[in-house]
């Protein structure tokens, strides 16, 4: 490995303290496919240094494309990257999170990342943004698949306890009733459906499909 390749990390890692987390695929992506740094099974070393720089970066590469809801991606790179950086805690860590969010497993993704190997202090922003980004998201597909779902289906896909997803709810003006119920004030009437054209409704249902689908194996 080149001298110049814990330069090139370390300009990754800068990314990441700066919270320039969109520019992190491209970064990552540049830097596996340079000669600094090889992820190439039949050219990787297994010097226990290198690993360790390897299984960092490997870990920071798969968050970034879980930021992104990059899923193919993130599969594809796990594939590629040598057995000894996937037995890395950090990189193995954040395979454990891009397989249960790949089985629709939200809670346990959510646990993993919460929890970690623990995660190395300089991937917390990081892991920070991809817990707060992916409820977002996932709070935005249950307000278009739902016209009434319970508070506690919605805690227990977010990972949370009951308070904190009823304040999620309300923060977003979703009405909760006296039973524990939400009505997310995206969800659509009957009559608003039965206007709807052919491509939206295939929309709606994909997002219900995504959100009930069985799990599936990665």
């Amino acid at each position: 490995m080149s001298e110049e390749a814990p330069i090139a990390a370390l300009e990754v890692l800068q990314l990441v303290s700066a919270g320039r987390f969109r520019e992190l695929p491209a970064a990552c992506e540049e830097l596996e496919l340079s000669p600094l740094i090889s992820l190439d099974p039949s050219t990787a070393t297994t010097a226990p240094e290198q690993v360790d720089q390897q299984g960092l970066l490997c870990a920071v590469h798969l968050l970034a494309y879980l930021l992104e809801g990059q899923l193919d991606s993130a599969r594809f790179l796990w594939k590629r990257t040598p057995a000894p950086v996937q037995q890395h805690p950090q990189a193995a860590a954040a395979h454990r999170v891009l397989a249960a969010r790949w089985r629709r497993q939200y809670a346990e993704a959510f646990a993993q990342l919460q929890a970690g190997p623990p995660w190395d202090s300089r991937l917390q922003p990081l892991v920070a943004e991809v817990v707060s980004r992916s409820r977002e998201g996932l709070l935005d597909k249950i307000g278009k698949a739902y016209k009434v779902v319970s508070l506690t289906r919605v805690a227990t896909m977010l990972g949370i306890d009951a308070v904190a997803a009823r304040a999620a709810c309300e923060s977003r003006g979703w009405a909760l009733d006296a039973e524990g119920n939400v009505s997310p004030s995206l969800a659509r009437s009957e009559d608003d459906l039965m206007q709807m054209g052919e491509a939206q409704l295939q929309k709606l249902t994909e997002y219900m499909a995504h959100l009930e689908q069985q799990s599936c194996k990665i």
